[in-house]
């Protein structure tokens, strides 16, 4: 079997910090560790406040 490359991109979970369901609401996606050093920060919609809040990258 051919071994997976190691590439610039990996999964990375990001996780709610807003409002009363903090940590609830995790979305998973993708980021290019070359470009963005720095942790993600991204506004994503929460079913449980049925809003955009702030997401996170999570450790």
């Amino acid at each position: 079997m051919a071994k997976k490359k190691e590439g610039a991109r990996i999964n990375i979970k990001l996780v709610s910090v807003e409002g009363p369901h903090k940590g609830k609401s995790v979305y998973v996606t993708q980021k290019n560790r070359n470009n963005t050093k720095e942790r993600l920060e991204i506004k994503k919609y929460c079913k449980f406040t049925r809003k955009r809040i702030l997401h996170r990258e999570a450790k």
